[in-house]
């Protein structure tokens, strides 16, 4: 059951639209939002200097590395607060915290005794010349979370419906289960596709999600669609959907790397995406 959402904030534009949807779920769930402001320690290390180093050029160096942590840290605090005050001007229970480390360490740390984790899909690590990279961050926090990850989308819209994709994989179901609980929830239509060149085996994934939907007393649309996952299921998304998949699932959707189903989505969707591993 999702009670307590865990958000990581930074300054990048899509921490924003993260806030906006942690917000707006919390509210609606009636749960707690966990803010987190990673100061990520490896950008104030000093490199190594040999033993012909001049003092003065050490000691400027820490300094520099003072200063830039001092800045960090100021600006965490300030971007902390104001979290945190628009979060409680909703009615929604919160608590902020300030953590030093590497960020999505940290992050996944924070995150133990949180229901869903909520991040901008572009943080402050992704590539400046990749419009629709993810970041560092993101990525590390996609392989290693247990929980469900929420990722914003280009600008914030309520979620008006869930769009669930299903391959019949462990992921998937998990995904299956945290789709039907917001529909349930949120009072949302579930539309559930199964994208396979075998009609009987894209049933059967489908006869699965249905089946779930009824004991939840959900009503489920199911779609069986040909072709590539990821262009299917990013023709079907729609303004104010919430796009649901398990990653790291069998066959296309198995892989990781650039170009799989999981990446395309992420990278080219505009709406937020709802990943469990």
């Amino acid at each position: 059951m999702i009670q307590s959402v865990l958000l990581a904030i930074d300054m990048s534009p899509s921490g924003k639209v993260a806030s906006q949807y942690a917000i707006d779920l919390a509210r609606k769930l009636e749960g707690g939002v966990h803010i987190v402001f990673v100061t990520d320690s490896r950008l104030t290390e000093v490199g190594f200097y040999g033993e012909d180093a001049r003092p003065e050029m050490i000691e400027a160096a820490l300094r520099l590395r003072r200063e830039n942590l001092e800045q960090l840290e100021a600006e965490g605090q300030r971007l902390l607060a104001s979290m945190q005050a628009e979060i409680k001007a909703a009615g929604v229970d919160c608590r902020g915290e300030m953590l030093s480390g590497v960020p999505a360490v940290r992050i996944l740390d924070a995150a133990a005794d949180s229901d869903l984790i909520v991040m901008g899909r572009r943080g402050e690590s992704a590539g400046l010349g990749d419009s629709k990279g993810l970041g560092e961050v993101v990525e590390r926090v996609l392989r290693t979370a247990e929980q469900p990850v929420l990722l914003a989308g280009a600008e914030f819209q309520d979620i008006s419906r869930i769009l669930l994709g299903v391959d019949g994989t462990k992921p998937a179901r998990e995904a299956m289960v945290y789709a039907i609980e917001l529909a349930q929830r949120l009072l949302l239509p579930l539309t559930a596709v199964s994208v396979h060149h075998d009609d009987v085996i894209a049933n059967r994934h489908l006869r699965t999600v249905t089946q779930y939907a009824e004991s939840h007393r959900i009503e489920v649309e199911t779609e069986v669609r040909k072709g590539d996952p990821a262009d299917v299921i990013l023709e079907m998304a729609q303004p104010g959907d919430l796009i649901t998949i398990g990653a790291f699932g069998d066959g296309r959707i198995r892989e990781w790397l650039l170009g799989s189903t999981t990446e395309a989505i992420l990278r080219s969707a505009v709406q937020p995406v709802l990943l469990h591993r």
